[in-house]
Parts: structure tokens; C-alpha cells; sequence
């Protein structure tokens, strides 16, 4: 398989035990994440379908861009998806330390083979077939890039699914506000249009900058 889904898809057919967890190969999962998962499951909501853990970036010291990849993941994992969670909005899920129920997997097909975001497409799919996520209090550390290029390169996939991934729940709105209700389906529009959106505007933003620059108006207070 040359994709991941691809490959989550292949292996979950080796895949043994009623629970299935998901990590990158450079990943550094905190000592018994697992035992927590199983808790989480063993005891919570009967609906439960995914437990996501939190990322961390263990090289954030590496460079100015991997600082922001730092505060980046701690304000989506640390704070966003945890109010998600609690307010049982749907949630895209993150592409590592996610813990499933192998039922719920094998009857929804898995991973869309197709979507380079298959973590955030598969986290929306949860909440429409109306299961539910939570997170855990577990950190998995790994490693930004500290380079540009690959910055660019990782970030243009991203968009790209996310921008795949909302094409495709919103080709029936009706059906996905149905399956979602009105909140679910205002956050997926907020979480996942909304990065879409920005992603549109922020040359907009730039030109903005330069023009108030050369007006020598930025950062001046009106008389």
C-alpha cells in the first residue's frame, strides 16, 4: 500500500483484539496510554467509538518554526479538541494515538483509501453515524519538521483533505445536517470550512499588512 489509509486498511485485516490503536512509527506514546484507552472505553459512554490522546513535539526547541508547530498542537490537542469532546461536537481526529473499537471500523469500511486526511474525515464519520470521541489525558510525543520545504509539503496535504474531506460530507448537506444536528453541523462548517476559509484569506491578510505599512497607519490608535 502507498498511502496510509491504504495501509490502515491492510492492516486491520492482521489486526487482532477488539480494540485497534493507531500510531506513527516515530511516534513516543507516555507509558500506559493503552491501559488508559481500554479504561476509557471499559467505562464510558456505550457509543464510544475513538479515544484520541494528545500531541506533543518533542523538538520544539529545533527551530522558530517548530515552536509554532508547538503551540499549535498544544492550543488544538490541549484545548480544542478536549472542549469538542466535552461538548460531544464532532471532532477531526489527529493522524496518530487514536484508539478504536474494531466494530465500529470493520461495519463503516475504515479509512477512506482515497483522502489524505483520513483521521479528520474518519473523526466526522464517527459523529454522523452518531458515536462518540474522547480524549484522554496522554501525551505522544513527536518530531516537527524543521525545515520549510517539508513544512510546505506536509501542510498542502493537509489542506488538501480537509478541503477533500468537506466536499465530500457536504454532498448532501441535508443528510449531514440531519445525521449531525444543528450544533455538530455549525462546528464541522466552524472546524473544517473554517480552516479552508482562513487557509483563502491569508495572502488577503498580507496585502492588508503591507498597505497599512506603507500608509504608516498600522498599529495607530484613531484620534
Amino acid at each position: 500500500p502507498r498511502t496510509k489509509p491504504k495501509a490502515l486498511n491492510y492492516a486491520l485485516q492482521l489486526a487482532r483484539g477488539d480494540l485497534v490503536a493507531v500510531f506513527d512509527a516515530e511516534d513516543i506514546p507516555a507509558p500506559q496510554q493503552l491501559r488508559l484507552a481500554a479504561h476509557a472505553f471499559a467505562t464510558g459512554d456505550p457509543r464510544l467509538e475513538c479515544v484520541q490522546a494528545s500531541l506533543l513535539i518533542h523538538n520544539a526547541r529545533a527551530s522558530w518554526l517548530n515552536r509554532q508547530f508547538a503551540l499549535e498542537y498544544a492550543a488544538l490537542f490541549e484545548g480544542l479538541l478536549p472542549a469538542l469532546a466535552r461538548f460531544r461536537l464532532p471532532m477531526p481526529l489527529g493522524g496518530t494515538s487514536n484508539h478504536f473499537r474494531r466494530t465500529f471500523l470493520e461495519t463503516s469500511g475504515g479509512w477512506d483509501p482515497h483522502n489524505v486526511t483520513e483521521d479528520a474525515d474518519l473523526g466526522i464519520r464517527i459523529a454522523r453515524a452518531g458515536g462518540v470521541i474522547a480524549t484522554i489525558p496522554s501525551a505522544t510525543w513527536e518530531e516537527a519538521p524543521t525545515r520549510l520545504k517539508p513544512w510546505i509539503g506536509q501542510r498542502t496535504r493537509w489542506l488538501k483533505g480537509w478541503m477533500q474531506s468537506y466536499l465530500v460530507h457536504m454532498r448532501q448537506p441535508l443528510r449531514t445536517l440531519r445525521e449531525l444536528g444543528l450544533p455538530g453541523f455549525l462546528a464541522f462548517q466552524a472546524l473544517v470550512g473554517g480552516v479552508l476559509l482562513s487557509s483563502l484569506l491569508h495572502p488577503l491578510i498580507y496585502v492588508w499588512l503591507g498597505w497599512e505599512l506603507s500608509q504608516g497607519a498600522f498599529l495607530v490608535l484613531p484620534g
